[in-house]
């Protein structure tokens, strides 16, 4: 019986899942509760997100947005554990994934996450329907949404 060990590492060597080395990449997750014990259709958000523009097919589980040497982010479809380790024995037989993780190496950060990453992680988490996590602070992502009329928006200075 053999063993075959695939490693990957993208060009700024961001580890995939395990958050072995948390502090080389910016990481988001997708997830329908705390516990993971939420799931959706492998197929169907697979086909989604291939569809998103800039995103490219990496390996047989994951995306990536590769715009080198703007952006790059790595986007993992998982099957986890309630504690959230990634579960690989799951992973390869399900056809449903409790789990997306999205990771952005800091070399490829920038300063306007908001312009370059987060529409690609609310349209994945908006097509299941689950919330959008920041991994440093383990608080929900919220949407930014903008005023509709800018002049009813209160200036700075006014304290009404």
């Amino acid at each position: 019986m053999g063993f075959k060990i695939m490693v990957y590492f993208p060009p700024s060597v961001s580890l995939r899942s395990g958050h072995f080395a948390p502090s080389m990449s910016y990481d988001l997750t997708i997830k329908g509760d705390d516990t993971y014990s939420l799931r959706t259709s492998k197929a169907d958000l697979d086909s989604f997100i291939a569809q998103l523009p800039g995103i490219k097919r990496n390996g047989s589980s994951g995306f990536v947005i590769d715009e080198r040497p703007k952006r790059w982010m790595e986007i993992d479809l998982e099957v986890v554990s309630e504690e959230g380790d990634y579960d690989c024995d799951a992973a390869g037989a399900s056809d449903t994934i409790n789990c997306v993780r999205l990771h952005i190496p800091y070399a490829f950060l920038g300063n306007a996450i908001e312009r370059d990453y987060l529409p690609t992680a609310f349209a994945i988490a908006g097509r299941i329907g689950w919330p959008l996590y920041d991994d440093q602070t383990g608080e929900p992502v919220r949407e930014a949404v903008e005023p509709k009329d800018p002049k009813a928006q209160k200036p700075w200075w006014r304290f009404w």
